[in-house]
């Protein structure tokens, strides 16, 4: 995964979106628990998220973006919209 220097993640494979979401959870200080609540799921399905496991249509999904010369970058909403 590549981070730019403004805090932009570049996601090429399914552990790369885990990868942000963590960092971004606990940038907030909000644990698993909470953010699993929040969301209406279990924990260790929060957990596997942020491993990367997302299930081979994002993997696919994310190949096929990439063959067509697109990339995909999580960062964080501007304040203004």
């Amino acid at each position: 995964m590549v981070i730019s220097k403004n805090g932009d993640y570049r996601v090429s494979v399914p552990e790369d979106l885990g990868t942000a979401l963590r960092h971004f959870r606990t940038q907030n200080n909000v644990s698993q628990m909470e953010a699993a609540e929040w969301e209406g799921v279990s924990q260790p399905y929060l957990s596997n998220l942020e491993s990367g496991k997302f299930g081979s249509s994002l993997n696919h999904a994310l190949r096929l973006l990439r063959l067509l010369g697109c990339e995909v970058v999580v960062r964080r909403a501007s304040s203004n919209g």
